[in-house]
């Protein structure tokens, strides 16, 4: 098998309690997160931590249908494994981590494998994948800051933390 393309690591500060992003970003039966109308999310089957997610991820034109077994180590960190899809392998990871200013600093981080053609599956991934990969992170993230510092704002439950800009 051809080596993985390393994803490069995207993070993002947002003002909202560590455990209120990770509630949001793990609950797969609602659907998708408010203001994010490029992805819908069923929960496929669940086992303790362990959820086979099916994700239709829309990225440009296309819509990318993918089934991931979905690892919660809450509230730290959401690993995922290509299980169906597009793509020959891949694994990423959502990582949370509380930040001396009180904020939330998620990070997302992965690698992946296109095609296991070794020379044209690999330029193909990082030439066309690895950006697509880059765009739909982005997106994610444009939609999951403004929600979960919404949310802490209203939360009775989650304090809320200073602005994340």
């Amino acid at each position: 098998m051809p080596r993985p393309i390393p994803l490069t690591p995207q993070s993002v500060a947002i003002a909202a309690p560590r455990e209120l992003v990770f509630q949001m970003l793990t609950a797969f039966r609602r659907g998708r997160i408010s203001g994010d109308n490029a992805e819908s999310i069923r929960l496929v089957s669940e086992e303790g931590n362990v959820k086979i997610v099916e994700f239709h991820t829309k990225s440009g034109r296309f819509t990318y249908r993918t089934v991931e077994r979905v690892t919660l180590f809450p509230p730290e960190r959401i690993q995922f494994e290509h299980l169906e899809g597009p793509l020959a392998f891949s694994e990423e990871a959502f990582t949370l981590t509380e930040t001396p200013d009180g904020l939330t600093l998620l990070t997302h981080t992965g690698s992946f494998i296109w095609k296991p053609v070794p020379i044209l599956g690999w330029l193909t991934g990082i030439l066309y994948v690895r950006p697509i990969y880059h765009c739909a992170i982005r997106d994610h993230f444009a939609a999951i800051k403004p929600a979960a510092e919404a949310r802490a704002k209203r939360s009775h439950v989650f304090r809320s933390r200073p602005s994340a800009n």
